[in-house]
């Protein structure tokens, strides 16, 4: 299993069950009304955003019944008219089998038709299909090309995984400097996943344009605090064995094994410090 198992699709916004709907009056009720009736008037006219919006309220039954065929219908009016909202809407439609028979090649029809308007979520949603080989012949050369299109739109997410195409050298050909200029790149936004792959970056990279295993320290102290996270822990593990805080490393490794007990990379790292403990003795 590689890096690259951690790229997936990222949920266009709904389409997931709804959350808790607060109480609400009967004013708010009968405006709320009024506001949909008005927006049929103007989705029925041709607006596609409109249809787009009315989509998502049939979706999320915001002040009408949830109505996946009828959200589907509404999404397709705007797909239709190139609306590459309601393209990429659509597609997320046919992945989840809402509203239509899940199909994966419809799906991936309806996203590149987004992905080439310029849809940034698209573009990063079809690289993971071409990372998967969902709906599309798996092309790793193809999901990188998308991806990049995504990245150079700053979004995390995709810079994120660019960096990862990078360092595995999948689909591109391996660059650890390229790696760490988009991780960094996700960082700057505070994109915890690239923060702990910087980090580790970092710390075991043997570039010295790359290796800075206090920095490498410092950022995966970052990740590891924001998650209750294994992985964080072992690559802060990593970093402190690195930047020579052997101790620290052990104690970090042991929470990390604490969490995940039966992982084979986590029992050879910590044999690996405690083995540098003991010879340094």
């Amino acid at each position: 299993m590689t890096k690259l198992c951690e790229i997936a699709l990222t949920a266009a916004f709904v389409l997931c069950p709804a959350g808790f709907a607060p109480a609400q009056s009967s004013a708010q009720l009968s405006a709320k009304k009024q506001a949909i009736a008005d927006l049929k008037q103007i989705a029925y006219a041709g607006d596609a955003k409109a249809q787009v919006q009315l989509g998502l309220i049939y979706l999320t039954g915001d002040g009408v019944p949830k109505d996946d065929p009828e959200a589907m219908k509404w999404l397709r009016m705007a797909a239709d008219q190139d609306n590459p909202v309601g393209e990429r809407y659509l597609a997320e439609m046919y992945f989840k089998g809402r509203g239509a028979p899940a199909d994966n090649m419809e799906a991936a029809k309806w996203l590149r038709m987004a992905a080439d308007q310029g849809d940034v979520q698209s573009q990063h949603n079809l690289a993971a299909l071409y990372t998967q080989g969902l709906g599309v012949p798996r092309n790793l050369k193809e999901a990188a090309n998308w991806m990049r299109k995504a990245a150079d739109q700053n979004l995390a997410d995709a810079q994120y995984a660019l960096g990862v195409f990078y360092e595995t050298g999948q689909g591109v050909i391996a660059d650890p400097i390229e790696a760490a200029k988009w991780y960094r790149r996700a960082v700057d936004q505070d994109y915890v996943p690239a923060m702990n792959s910087l980090a580790l970056l970092m710390a075991n990279s043997i570039n010295t344009s790359i290796r800075n295993t206090q920095a490498a320290v410092e950022l995966a102290q970052k990740a590891a605090a924001t998650r209750n996270n294994p992985e964080y822990l072992d690559t802060l593990a990593a970093a402190y064995f690195a930047n020579g805080q052997t101790d620290m490393a052990i104690e970090t490794e042991e929470k990390a094994l604490a969490k995940d007990p039966e992982n084979d990379l986590y029992k050879k790292a910590m044999a690996r410090y405690l083995g540098a403990k003991h010879s340094n003795r």
